[in-house]
């Protein structure tokens, strides 16, 4: 039998004034499988396609830089780029152009910045690819029209971690499973997390703050959300999470402060044998804490804490939240009472405030949602049992809120606001009106003609 043995000799290609390559497409020509392209500091005006599996290092953070036309670098081959300021990227939608474009397996995307590019960093049909800590800030254009500062498509098995993405469009995944997606920081953008068609992936110790929407996910199924921060999401959805037919979701451990709505749960689960888990959270200082469609069941809320939310809890259009399971939640307007020291409160926890009734039933007196006739409403319906309406939760074994977390103890990196004062300003005359207002549509809906 004979042997043959192969030897794999790779070499260090220097690139700039003192390398022997005046350019980074010189050294990728004559680099073989292996090798490693070193890049001095300077300006490269280039378009850089990697064809061969090499590692391109960055010394002293030079620049490539696309003259705004097309996409900056392309990865073709399994390779590792690192240490670079990748800017100046095309601005056609359509074209996709972007700071770093991955088409190919095991590709490392590390340490870079990049600035005024339309998407940022875009990995496409790429299994096993790493993208850690690098910088990412969109172009100077209206929120639409931007591109994704990270985006993955039909990526697999993909490690993204220690990001910063700053004023881009959205953090995508689509079609991708198998991710883990830990540590990274995504501001100022539409979504923070645009996420549909993707399962089996874990979302830890991220934060998603000062966007549109902190995180939307739909169509999914398998997601851990664990130990994140979803804040400050107060555009027009303004959702810290939303949830639409996603199936077998753990929401645990996670600030969710200061949204227009913390959760958003539309027909999740969808499967009839799937369940949802939120546990351990802190819903603090959202205009609403968990909104809910009326036909959303199989969901169990457990431990979390309520802080000084306007709303607790909402069912949109009216209803209950009765199928879904609340179990030893800290809610802060609960009798905090536990004679026998048991840690569980002595009474259960309802809310079935008058208010949330009629403003389910009737979206357009939500102009007075923060007005004192709102309080008003709340009191008659305590005062007159008559007016009483159906519980939209009942938690059997609510805990004691015990000592209320400071917020910026948690972990955030941006600061939080004072919370919003619950009046709403409403002038007294307004507050009357809505009194007897709401009186009257609420004897018309209990009692038709």
């Amino acid at each position: 039998m004979f042997w043959t043995a192969v030897l794999v000799i790779t070499q260090a290609l220097n690139v700039g004034p003192a390398g022997r390559y005046p350019s980074i497409g010189a050294a990728l020509a004559a680099a073989r499988p292996g090798d490693t392209i070193l890049v001095a500091a300077g300006v490269y005006r280039e378009r850089v396609v990697i064809e061969v599996p090499v590692v391109l290092i960055g010394e002293g953070r030079p620049v490539i830089e696309g003259e705004g036309k097309g996409t900056v670098v392309e990865m073709r081959a399994p390779s590792v780029i690192s240490g670079f300021e990748i800017r100046g990227s095309g601005r056609l939608l359509d074209q996709e152009d972007a700071g770093v474009l991955v088409l190919a397996d095991s590709c490392l995307i590390s340490d870079n910045v990049l600035e005024d590019v339309l998407f940022g960093i875009y990995l496409k049909d790429s299994d096993g690819s790493r993208v850690t800590g690098n910088r990412v800030a969109g172009k100077d254009r209206p929120l639409g029209m931007r591109g994704d500062g990270i985006r993955l498509w039909n990526s697999n098995a993909a490690l993204v971690e220690g990001n910063v993405v700053r004023r881009t469009r959205d953090v995508v995944v689509y079609f991708s499973h198998g991710l883990v997606f830990r540590n990274n920081l995504v501001t100022d953008g539409r979504y923070g997390l645009h996420y549909m068609y993707s399962s089996d992936n874990l979302f830890e110790r991220n934060e998603f703050a000062r966007n549109d929407v902190a995180a939307f996910i739909m169509y999914s199924s398998d997601i851990t959300l664990r130990a994140n921060v979803f804040a400050q999401a107060t555009g027009h959805s303004g959702f810290g999470i939303g949830l639409k037919d996603a199936d077998r979701i753990e929401v645990a451990g996670n600030l969710i402060v200061q949204n227009r709505v913390g959760l958003y749960l539309d027909n999740s689960p969808s499967a009839r044998d799937a369940e949802n888990t939120v546990r351990d959270n802190i819903f603090a200082y959202n205009d609403a804490a968990v909104v809910l469609q009326p036909a959303v069941r199989q969901n169990e809320f457990s431990g979390n804490a309520f802080i000084s939310n306007v709303r607790d809890v909402s069912v949109s259009g009216g209803g209950t939240a009765l199928a879904n399971r609340w179990v030893g939640n800290r809610w802060e307007d609960a009798a905090q009472w536990d004679a026998d020291g048991d840690g569980e409160l002595d009474l259960p926890y309802r809310i079935d405030r008058l208010s949330d009734d009629l403003f389910a039933r009737h979206p357009d007196l939500r102009l007075f949602e923060f007005s004192p006739a709102a309080a008003t409403l709340d009191a008659l319906g305590r005062f007159f049992p008559l007016l009483e309406p159906q519980p939209i939760v009942v938690d059997l074994t609510p805990k004691p809120l015990g000592e209320r977390p400071e917020l910026l103890e948690l972990g955030s990196s941006v600061p939080f606001e004072p919370p919003r004062s619950s009046s709403g300003g409403a002038p007294l005359a307004a507050a009357l009106w809505l009194t007897l207002a709401g009186i009257s549509l609420w004897g018309v809906w209990r009692w038709p003609l």
